[in-house]
């Protein structure tokens, strides 16, 4: 059986992270760092889906490497939803005491209609493709959100962080939580809302973020790199191989692809350290026989063994 490896790149803005004033104009300077990550993955065949946000799809440098990427059928471009900076803006009530940045599920149903309208169409006209491929800021994805994703013609999320609970993450409104995904686990399925009193199945399949649990209790393991976990790293690819897993998903920052772009990679050492560590993995699971894939391919080819 072939295994296959997704690579999904949050394609955003420098250092969000840092961001706590949203009238902040956003930088977009990791755009240019983007072409020796994808000169890595074509090095050994893999091809990364580029989940894109709002400013990102108007880096000029992005335009670039995206446009010329799916020429060349080494790439993907999906939709990555920031609803506290993406079109239309609009205003939500403001907690009294300091609140994280607003989940796109705070908003009322027709703005979150509106504001993945307007992404979905800027990513197409900028890039010249379909965008099929999904992943909710913050971890983010309610039923709302999903049936907006269906009638704009996704097929596949990548939102599911198997393992990992985000509720104790405060959005902007008051009493707004994050997404629970700690019952999930790392496989996919078929994406659900309810209509008329009645639970209905999507057109649209998760492919969750690959995480493993050591133990019932502990927190998952990412298959995400943090400039010093490689050995786990690899540890937990010798266990997803040897169990003959469908699929690894791998994630990671556009902007922890520059230094200074994230918390994590503060240094160019650190970003060398970090390509040196790529190298290391992506030789292995190309040695270990496994196939690159975009998320959207992936989510076709399980459909169509399902069927």
């Amino acid at each position: 059986m072939k295994q296959y490896f997704i690579i999904t790149i949050d394609t955003e803005g420098d250092n969000l992270w840092a961001v706590s004033d949203l009238r902040t104009p956003i930088q977009t300077e990791n755009a240019k760092f983007l072409y020796r990550f994808q000169e890595l993955c074509e090095k050994y065949g893999f091809i990364p889906t580029y989940l894109t946000n709002y400013e990102m799809a108007n880096a000029d440098a992005m335009k670039e490497l995206g446009r010329e990427g799916l020429k060349k059928g080494v790439l993907e471009i999906g939709a990555h939803e920031h609803a506290w900076n993406s079109p239309p803006y609009f205003p939500l009530l403001k907690s009294p005491v300091k609140r994280g940045k607003p989940y796109l599920g705070e908003y009322p149903q027709p703005i979150i209609r509106k504001k993945l309208e307007y992404l979905t169409k800027l990513l197409e006209d900028t890039f010249q493709c379909p965008i099929t491929s999904h992943r909710g800021g913050r971890w983010c994805l309610n039923a709302v959100i999903v049936r907006e994703l269906e009638r704009l013609g996704y097929i596949v999320d990548c939102t599911c962080t198997p393992g990992e609970n985000w509720r104790e993450h405060s959005g902007w409104s008051i009493g707004s939580r994050g997404t629970d995904w700690s019952s999930f686990e790392s496989r996919p399925f078929m994406l659900g809302y309810s209509m008329a009193g009645k639970v209905k199945k999507s057109s649209i399949m998760e492919i969750p973020v690959t995480t493993v649990k050591k133990t019932r209790d502990s927190a998952p393991g990412w298959f995400r790199p943090d400039g010093s976990n490689l050995t786990e790293l690899l540890r937990i690819l010798d266990y997803l191989h040897e169990q003959k897993k469908p699929y690894i998903e791998f994630m990671l920052h556009s902007s922890e692809l520059m230094p200074g772009g994230s918390p994590t990679f503060q240094r160019k050492w650190q970003i060398e350290k970090l390509y040196n560590d790529l190298d290391v993995l992506f030789s292995t699971l190309q040695r270990y026989g496994f196939c690159g894939i975009s998320l959207s391919e992936f989510a076709l080819l399980q459909k169509r063994i399902r069927n």
